[in-house]
């Protein structure tokens, strides 16, 4: 009899165990299939359980709509899914990246010179978390451009960072359009004080 006690036990704990993981990850999936909905229903799953699964889940939705958003070239928006991506998780560096990356779109989109040296101190902030990614070089370089277009050295170089790193094809493909332009300018501009 005490051994038929323990074997339900543990299959009580198991069956536990299998509902919170499936539970689990049928709102990260949410997040990601179906992020408006997850969010529309985020104060009740917060209210009803203080399960960490569903915080990281609500989250993982507002990273999905600040990814969404920022394809859309809606920085303001972007920004305000991944703030409140951090409060829910504070410690994720993907989000504190994506963060500062946008706010760096921010500041450079404005293309005032104060912004632009800022969109370079955010960009390198955000190059500091995740140091294999060239994206933010990219970044960079495009705001020495908006600076100066004939400080050749600085841009050439940032794009040089970012190929050296990792890109999207795509990104990779928009660096060495970039990059080609520049060197082909400062080329022309050498030329002609020969």
């Amino acid at each position: 009899m005490k051994e038929y006690n323990v074997i339900i036990r543990l299959f009580g704990i198991l069956l536990v165990v299998i509902t919170w993981n499936c539970a689990g990850n049928k709102y990260k999936q949410m997040a990601s299939s179906n992020p408006n909905k997850l969010l529309s229903i985020k104060d009740s799953l917060l209210k009803s359980s203080s399960k960490t699964y569903i915080s990281h889940s609500i989250a993982l939705a507002h990273k999905t709509l600040g990814d969404s958003a920022i394809t859309e070239g809606n920085y303001e928006k972007a920004k305000d899914h991944f703030t409140k991506a951090l409060k829910l998780s504070p410690n994720d560096s993907l989000y504190m990246y994506s963060q500062l990356m946008v706010e760096g779109h921010l500041l450079q989109k404005s293309g005032k010179k104060d912004k632009l040296w800022s969109s370079i101190q955010t960009y390198n902030k955000a190059a500091a978390i995740f140091e294999r990614a060239g994206d933010p070089y990219y970044y960079i370089g495009n705001s020495y451009l908006k600076l100066s277009d004939k400080d050749f050295d600085l841009i050439i170089e940032s794009y040089e960072k970012a190929l050296a790193l990792e890109l999207s094809t795509d990104l990779r493909e928009q660096v060495i359009q970039a990059r080609d332009h520049v060197s082909m300018r400062e080329k022309k501009l050498k030329n002609f004080w020969k």
